[in-house]
């Protein structure tokens, strides 16, 4: 009988992958590590940035074409929204505080009443 045992498959392929791993990495990073790579990179974001600019800025003129508001349209009215909801919260919170301090029992301030109720004819 010979020594060799038979190796387990699911190792074999670990290590197979490991390998592999290591080329892919190893090829990557020389790749990577060039001049002409950064700089095609770069070219790639310029255009990537270029061209989202020109779409955003036909889908503006093609929102305003369909008189529909844009996504800057409704965010400042959002922010609007917001604003207003601040406001009407402060206003609510004052009237609170002025209804709190009139419900307390306080004798009424300012000037006396002098002014009679009519008298009921019988």
């Amino acid at each position: 009988m010979s020594n060799d045992a038979p190796q387990n498959p699911s190792a074999q392929f670990q290590e197979w992958v490991t390998q592999w791993e290591r080329a892919v990495d190893e090829f990557s990073n020389k790749v990577m590590g060039t001049d002409e790579f950064s700089r095609s990179i770069n070219q790639m974001q310029g255009l990537q940035l270029e061209f989202q600019k020109n779409f955003g800025e036909m889908m503006s003129r093609q929102l305003a074409n369909l008189n529909m508001p844009s996504r800057d349209d409704v965010i400042k009215i959002s922010e609007d929204l917001r604003g207003l909801d601040r406001r009407l919260a402060h206003i609510e919170r004052t009237l609170n505080q002025l209804v709190t301090r009139s419900d307390t029992g306080s004798p009424r301030k300012g000037p006396a009443r002098t002014k009679k109720p009519p008298a009921q004819e019988t």
